[in-house]
Parts: structure tokens; sequence; C-alpha cells
């Protein structure tokens, strides 16, 4: 494996002429913050050559106050916009002069005066007082201006890790001064790269750093050589840090977003789309995207109308949303999205219509994007007085698929002769009037199953408790219930109303006369989520919301502080006590609770101050709340977070927080609201240990599962509302899980099934269907087990009982799931010509096998000096413990190198270069047993093929550079010249009379062809 620092100079030397072509320079010689000024400012000088000679040290002070007061991202990502895509900074001339230089421009990406330069190994010395000193691995310049910072990690870690080491620098304030600029992180290992929009600490989130994913396929891209391929080249980074790039101006959460792949791609096309449009010739229906919900489709639609609006053969943007409702919300985000607005979100390109009058005369003015509905542009049309302006119009439509707006929008089209159509739509219509029928063909999808492959969002495993049984409801809480309300009728006729209650007659029932005055129910609702904590929070490793709300109007607070209680009070006498908190609201209203919900709120807030050493009181009720949210959402300071909080209303929407993983509800949610209150437990975060967002309700079961049905038959996919989707279907695209019993018949169907296909666990099958079945077979078991984990009844202290319950021992789990799961990934991956790491494999584990790279590397050493002491059986004890450990690596290529190395070592073929051999030496012998394997392999090649007088170093940089299935082995000629000099004289050193007996053309063909396949194995390999 390669030292980071080897695998940065490598990515550098890449980056500088990808293609085949020049592209990024390398500065060297740039090595510290003075050198990187001096960069900037000649270069601000030759792009601007109405300086008739070089700024003075007092001309540049103006320029860098400006970049030093970029105070952070979404600042920065102002200033490099600049005004209508022109950056300039205002500088007064020791003569007199007031002169604007400019920056950037966004019209010459790519080329024109732009410059693009390569850093690395920056110094940075310390910001903050007591923090250390830092050096920055990569850094992509852009005028001077760092944009792109690049952090490297060796081969075997994750992306994330130099993510997170990022992090660490943001919060020590290093990307200031010069680097206030960045726009994108990326964390890069060979084969795990990430990116995501630079950021302030407290919003860090690496659930937003993405990988790229290819077009064709969606297929993650592992390999940095086809990253930096297609992220990192030019203009493709100038464009992701620029146009791919949104300028979030939402008040109290500025920042900047970087696009996902998939959003760049559907833009992409839409904007090649229009360069070749004519308007008034072709056919108006131009396309359509099919982008499932949740995946962001309001970021995508707004940068393809944004980009749509500055091309020359458009006059116009109209985006049209099919509700009435939705036109104040998607004008609002899109105008917090304009770069043009000012720090109001007013004034920009963005526009909405208070009404047709309005509408009517914005679309007279020239360009621009309106927001509107399609209801209210269909009214305009209809007007008889209507006449279209004789402009090129763009119009962008929000899921309008449906019958009644397919209607509207042909009435519309119609009216406008010169405009082009574009639908964005989660659920396409393919019946009926089609939604291809609207607006041409498909230009780019991104269906559920992508996004829930891509873990945008994870589904929702719901119970549903209740603390009295029906039949004691029914004989003796509602009969009650009814001779109170209705003393007039006989026994008779309250049973006969009791026996014909509707689900909703029911809980209106229920819900007074028992649920909300009933201490038992509160004592046994608090035992049950103690209880089943560890179990719920996966090890308490993530924390829960708990929603109280009584109905008949009556106050909620007093139920939720009897809630607070009964927790303090059976929290004291747990072994791993939790720390909780309530929040509700400061009653103002002089009402008859008043005095007792504001005691309330003092109790909680004292117990809360004496818990994390705060002091809060009745005049910062507010900053009690922000706090308790950051410990809640883990984005406080100190790392003491809280396990669990009780809400009302509060954090039910709009709340955010990943390591949340779990809803407690005893109240009546429906509708938007329910799931609003479910969308708190479903952000991604780990999926091994949280594979679906917690929901556990507390009322009327029966009742409280047919409301979540009639929500999520609606909005679990909101763009289709007024489709007739059931439950079942929703439950099988993994939005509801299954439950337990369910769970472990499949599960165990699933064992059998892979039992008789491995031969009861000792190999994968020969032929490559019932290898293709088994992967099919493989991915379901993993799903199934990872549900399995979360389910109340798994006993995490006692895995092996899962393991029997589903007929494996923890032999077979770990056979099945390490060498048999590797040796049919590497099957598969020849069998499609793909590499092994683009096959989307993660074995989940019961018994989980925790890989420590110092205990591997241990056993290295353990095993080389087991054989040099003669050790023979202990060896292969060894021997199959490193096997079974690099089993579990995520990453092959290092993964295939130990267990090379390994039996190498148990051969003979290599030797440790000291005994006895330390654990610390390990890693090294391993990645140069590697290079040389590697050096072989082409020695071989060379040979068969008589390329010994071809020069070594230009054929092993040829194939050191190559992406697998990439056609660059000539980017630089130096395929064609070793294919010449082979020619040349093969016969007079090849052996193989297959080869040797050629004619020169075929020698030629044929050499190319094994050149090819040979480069491939290598970077597959290597």
């Amino acid at each position: 494996m390669q030292s980071e620092l080897a695998f940065e100079d490598e990515l550098i030397e890449y980056l500088t002429g990808i293609g085949g072509s020049k592209q990024w320079d390398y500065v060297p010689e740039i090595k510290t913050n003075a050198d990187l000024w001096v960069n900037f400012k000649h270069i601000l000088e030759q792009n601007n050559q109405r300086l008739k000679k070089p700024l003075s040290e007092t001309e540049f002070a103006q320029v860098k106050q400006v970049v030093n007061g970029i105070k952070s991202p979404y600042e920065a990502g102002r200033f490099i916009y600049g005004l209508n895509g022109i950056t300039q900074v205002e500088v007064d001339l020791d003569d007199g002069q007031h002169v604007f230089l400019t920056v950037f421009d966004q019209d010459q990406v790519g080329a024109g005066n732009t410059q693009y330069q390569i850093v690395n190994q920056i110094e940075r010395p310390a910001i903050l007082a007591g923090r250390k000193d830092r050096r920055f691995d990569t850094t992509l310049l852009i005028n001077g201006l760092p944009i792109i910072q690049i952090e490297e990690k060796r081969d075997g870690r994750d992306g994330c890790e130099a993510l997170n080491q990022m992090h660490q620098y943001i919060d020590e304030q290093q990307y200031t001064g010069i680097f206030s600029t960045l726009q994108i992180l990326v964390g890069m290992t060979p084969h795990s790269i990430r990116y995501m929009a630079n950021t302030t600490t407290d919003m860090f989130n690496t659930a937003f750093a993405f990988q790229w994913q290819r077009e064709s396929d969606s297929h993650n891209v592992r390999d940095w050589r086809e990253f930096s391929n297609l992220m990192l080249s030019i203009p493709m980074a100038h464009q992701m840090a620029t146009s791919y790039m949104i300028l979030d101006g939402t008040k109290n959460k500025q920042a900047v977003k970087v696009m996902r792949p998939y959003q760049v791609y559907a833009t992409r096309k839409i904007i090649d789309r229009l360069h070749d449009f004519q308007f008034g010739l072709s056919a108006k229906e131009a396309g359509y995207i099919w982008h499932t919900t949740g995946s962001g489709k309001t970021i995508s639609s707004f940068k393809a109308a944004w980009l749509a609006a500055r091309l020359p053969n458009v006059d116009k943007v109209v985006f049209m949303v099919d509700r009435v409702a939705l036109t104040n919300q998607t004008a609002e985000s899109y105008a917090a999205y304009d770069p043009d607005a000012d720090d109001h979100n007013k004034n920009g390109v963005v526009s909405d219509t208070a009404n047709i009058n309005d509408l009517n005369r914005k679309l007279k003015q020239t360009n621009g994007i309106i927001v509107t509905s399609i209801q209210k542009m269909d009214r305009l049309t209809q007007r008889d007085s209507f006449k279209a302006p004789n402009k090129n119009i763009v119009f962008i439509v929000d899921e309008a698929h449906r019958s009644t707006a397919g209607e509207m929008l042909q009435r519309i089209k119609v009216a406008f002769p010169h405009s082009a159509w574009f639908g964005y739509t989660g659920t396409p219509s393919f019946e009926g009037i089609t939604t291809e029928a609207l607006f041409g063909e498909l230009l780019h999808a991104y269906t559920i199953r992508e996004a829930i492959a891509d873990r945008n969002v994870l589904g929702f495993k719901v119970d549903f408790n209740t603390t009295l049984s029906e039949d004691v409801l029914k004989h003796e809480y509602l009969p009650g219930f009814y001779r109170s309300r209705y003393p007039q009728w006989s026994d008779k006729e309250i049973e006969q109303k009791i026996d014909h209650l509707t689900p909703d007659d029911m809980d209106d029932a229920v819900a007074p006369s028992v649920y909300d005055i009933n201490p038992q129910h509160v004592k046994l609702v608090v035992q049950d989520i103690l209880a089943k904590w560890q179990n719920r929070s996966a090890d308490y490793r993530y924390s829960a919301l708990f929603s109280v709300h009584v109905g008949g109007g009556k106050a909620s607070t007093p139920r939720a502080m009897e809630y607070y209680r009964e927790f303090k009070a059976r929290n004291a006498e747990l072994k791993h006590p939790l720390k909780i908190a309530i929040t509700f609201s400061q009653s103002t209203n002089n009402s008859d609770n008043q005095l007792d919900n504001n005691r309330d709120l003092r109790e909680a807030m004292q117990d809360y101050n004496d818990l994390f050493h705060e002091h809060f009181d009745d005049n910062s009720v507010k900053e009690y709340t922000d706090n308790v949210v950051s410990r809640l959402n883990r984005t406080i300071d100190d790392d003491n977070y809280l396990d669990l909080v009780i809400v009302i209303d509060q954090l039910l929407t709009g709340f955010d927080a990943p390591q949340l993983n779990a809803l407690y509800v005893d109240r009546t949610l429906k509708g938007a609201n329910l799931i609003q209150a479910y969308s708190r437990t479903n952000r991604i975060e780990n999926m091994a240990y949280k594979p679906y967002g917690r929901i556990v309700n507390y009322r009327w079961p029966a009742h409280t599962e047919k409301l979540m049905n009639e929500a999520l038959a609606v909005y679990a996919n909101r763009d289709s509302a007024d489709v007739q989707t059931t439950i079942d279907e929703l439950t099988d695209d993994n939005v509801i899980a299954k439950d337990y019993s369910t769970l472990i018949e499949e599960v165990s169907t699933v064992v059998d099934s892979l039992a008789t296909i491995t031969n009861d666990f000792k190999d994968i099958p020969v032929s490559e269907n019932e290898q293709n079945q088994m992967y099919t077979t493989l991915k379901k078991y993993n799903g199934l087990i990872n549900q399995l984990k979360q389910d109340d009844q798994y006993d995490n202290d006692h895995p092996e009982i899962l393991l029997q319950e589903i007929g494996l021992n923890e032999e077979q789990e770990a056979i099945l799931t390490g060498s048999l799961a590797t040796d049919l990934k590497e099957k598969i991956a020849q069998q499609r010509d793909v590499s092994f790491d683009d096959l989307t494999l993660e074995m989940a584990h019961v018994n989980e096998i925790k890989v420590n790279y110092d205990y591997l590397d241990e056993l290295i050493a353990q095993l080389a000096n087991q054989l040099y002491e003669q050790h023979r059986h202990a060896a292969q004890d060894t021997y199959g413990e490193i096997n079974k450990f690099a089993d579990q690596l995520d990453d092959h290529k290092q993964s295939e190198q130990i267990k090379r190395a390994a039996k190498a070592l148990l051969t003979g073929d290599l030797t440790a270069p000291d005994y006895p051999m330390q654990a610390k030496d390990a890693n090294k012998m391993v990645m140069e047993h590697a290079q040389r394997s590697k050096r072989a392999e082409i020695g071989d090649f060379r040979k068969r093929w008589g390329l010994l007088d071809v020069n070594q170093t230009t054929f092993e940089k040829m194939l050191d550079r190559h992406v697998k299935n990439q056609d660059d082995l000539d980017n630089d000629g130096a395929l064609s010249i070793i294919i010449r000099e082979g020619a040349s004289a093969y016969r007079d050193y090849v052996d193989d009379e297959t080869i040797s007996s050629l004619s020169r053309i075929k020698y030629r063909n044929q050499l190319r062809a094994a050149l090819q396949k040979f480069a491939d194995n290598l970077a597959e390999t290597y």
C-alpha cells in the first residue's frame, strides 16, 4: 500500500494531465500563506491589464482586506459569484484613481484569463491559541484563490476520515484568510472518495458528504482516477464550485450546498437540450426528469431554471407548481437560492406573482424567473384579451402529470408558441395522459430504489402498543364514558353503540376517558421505554423524542410533567441512568394554568441546570430550549448529550438529528403531522446500527395503525398523493419494516437457500447462474439481518440466540459473511467485467467482528514469527485468523494484498526483514510485497510480448495512471510508442510461437487488446 505522501504525489501528477491534455498547473514552490498571497496578487495583476504597474503594498492591502473579511463559506460563495457572475474588488490606487479589479468571471470557466493551479503541503500556523500548526495536503486554486481542498488518506481508510480531519481545521478557524474562499472539501483514499460543501463547524455533517456516480448506471465511483476524470477535471471542477453550488440564503441557516451527481447530470441534460433548442420549430416537449421524492428536486429545478435564464436564446423562465399552496413556499426557496438577491433575499432574478395581472405584467419583462401556479397561468391564458409575449420562454413544471394538470398544461402550451417545456416528477404517469406525452422523453432518472441504495433517508419501523386491552376498554372504560355523557341511554343502547364505533369515534372516546387521565398508563409507558431502551437505542448509541398531547382542548403540560417526574423516579433506579429533559413554551397568556405551567418549566430548567451545570431561568427560556436542542442533536461543544427529550409539539417539524433514531408517541397523530413527526427519526447515520427510524405508539393500536397507513399512502411519496398507493406497496419499498416473526421466517428461508447453494457453507457454487442467485440472496440476507437487529425481541447481549433462530452457528456466519462473500464478489465482478468495489454487497453481521488494523498487523507479525520458529500448526491457525479478518475489510484490494502476503509467508516465498518481526513493520512488508508482485506481473507480460527493450519507466507509468475500463493508455502517446517498438523486434524476443508467428499488423492489434486487459487487471488488483 502507498504512503499518503506517495498517493498525494501521484494525485498531483495525474491532475496536471487528465485525459492527456494540460489541466492544472502544479506550483511546488508555493508552501506558505505569504507565497499564496504573492501568487494571487500576480494573477490579479495579469487579469487586469488596466493596471499600469504592479499593485503597491498599500493597494494590495485593500484586496487582502476584502478576502480576509469573508467570515463563512456562504459569504465566500457570494464573493465568488460576484455581481451577475463577475467578482470585482474596489481599490483606491496610490495615484488617486478608483478602480474595480476583476477576480473571477463565470463566463470564462475553463477558458480566457482563468488560471488553474495545484499547491500542496501548505504550512498554516495555528489561528487559535493553544492549537496545533497545520499542513494541508492538496489545494486547487482558481485565479490564485483556494477553491477545492483535498485531504488524502492511505488505502484501507474511509474518505470520511479525511473530511473529519477538515472539520477539525474548520473548528480551528484554519479556513480563514486566503483560505476563506474554499467551497468544496474532498476526502480521498485510493478507493473511497467523498466530497461535500465547505461549512461552519456547527453545521458540519458527513451525512451531506457524497460519492460521485457514473451517469450511465448510477454506480458509485470508487477509483480516485475515475473520480478525478469526472469531477476534478477542467472545466468540471470549476463548474462544481460555481454553477453547481447553491447559495442558500435561508435566514439563520445560510450555507453553501454542493449538488449531488444525479442533480448535476439532470441539470446538464436540460441545459444541453436548450443549447440546441429552436423555439417555435422544435417540439415544445423538451423532456422530463424523474427524481424520487426527497432527492432534492427543489435544488435541481432551481439550478436548471437559473442556468437556463442565463442562456442567450432564453428570454424568460417560468417555474410552475401544480398546487397553489406550494407557490409561496417554492418562491421563498428560490429567492433564498438566488445569488443575485440582496441580504433579505429580495430584488434578485426570482419573483412570484401576487395575482393574474401581476403574472401578465412580469411575463412581458425581459429575463428573470417567475414562480407561479399552473392554475393561475391557466386562468390568465383563458382570458379573451391574453396575447403571449413574443419571447422564448422556458417552462419548468413540478409534478404536473395528473389529468387535470394535463388538460391545463395543454391549454397553456397552445397559448405560448415559442416555448420549451420540462417536467420534474417523482412519480411519472405511464398510463392515460403520460408524463412523456406532456413533456417528451425521459432525460434523467433517479428512482426511489436508487435513493434508498444511496441512503438518503431511512424507512420506519413502527410499533403499536397499548397499556389497556380492547376488551378492558370496551367493557370497563367505554360504558362509563357513555353513561356520564348520555345518562338517558340504556345499557343495551350503550353496548350497541360501542359495538358499532368507528375508529375515529373510538379514539375520541378513549383519549379523554382513559389514556389522558390514567396514572397507571404513565407508569406502564415509562416502564416499557426504559426496559427496552438499550435495544431500541442500539446499545445507547442513539437518542429519542417523546411526544405527549392530551385531547379535549385541555393543557398538555401537566401530563408531560407527569411523565417527566415518573422518568426521574425510575431513572434513579437504573444502572445506566439516562439524561432526560423536557421542553415546552413559557405561558404568557394569563390563562388559568399559566402559574402551574411556568412553575413546571422552572422545575425542569433547574434539574437541567444541575445536570449540565447551566444557569437558565425565567429570563432565558429560549436559550434553554436552544441548549436542549443542541444536546439532543449533538452539536453542543462539550460532548455532553441528552438521551431523551419530552415535548408536546416542539421539535416535531424541521428538527434534524442523525443521532436520533426513535420517537415515542402518546398522542393521536395523523396526516402531514404524522409524517413530519415520524421523519425526525429517519436521517441517515449508520445503516448497520440504524436501519430504520423507530416509532413506538402507546394509544389505541388499531386506530393508530389505520391513521399511519392513511398518512403513508398519501405522504410517503408526497408527489403522488392522489395515486391509490397501498401500505403493502410501501412495505415492499422498505418504508415500513416487517415484524420480527415474519423476518425470522424470511431469514430462515434465506439461510436454508444459502446452505444448499454453498454445500453447507463450504464453497460458492460453480455455475454462473447459481453464483448470481447466491449474490441476490446474500443481498436479501443483509437487509433482513439489519432489520432484525433493531427489533425489540433481538437480544443484544446474546446474539447467538438470533443465529440459532435463523439456523446458523457462529462459525458458519463468519464463513458466510467473510470468505464466501468475498469469493463470490470476485466471481461476480469477473462475470460482469466490473471492479470488485463496484459491487454493492456489504455484509451484515449478527456476531459483530470489529476489524482492528493494529490487530491485523499483530497477526501478520505473529504468523511470520511462528513460521520462523517452526510452529507450523500454530501458524496455520494464525493464517486462518488473518484471512477471516481480512475478509471483513471494506477495501477489497487491501484485503487481497494482506491475504497474498500471508500466503507468501506460509509458502516461504516471503520472509520478514528482521526476526522477531514487529507489528509496526507489517504494513510496510505487505506494501512492498504487493509492489514486488506487481512488478513481477509486469515483467512477465513484457517478456511474453517481447517488450524487454521498451523503456520500463514509461511502461510502468502508463499502467500506474490507468483507470479501469477507461481508454486512457495512449493519453500521452505512450501506448503508441510501446506498440511501435514492440512490433519492430517482437520475433527476436518472444518465445511463445502463437505470438511470434503473428503478422506485424495482427501483433499490434492483439498487443493493444492484451495491454488494455492487463492494465484493467492491474488496476483491479493493485
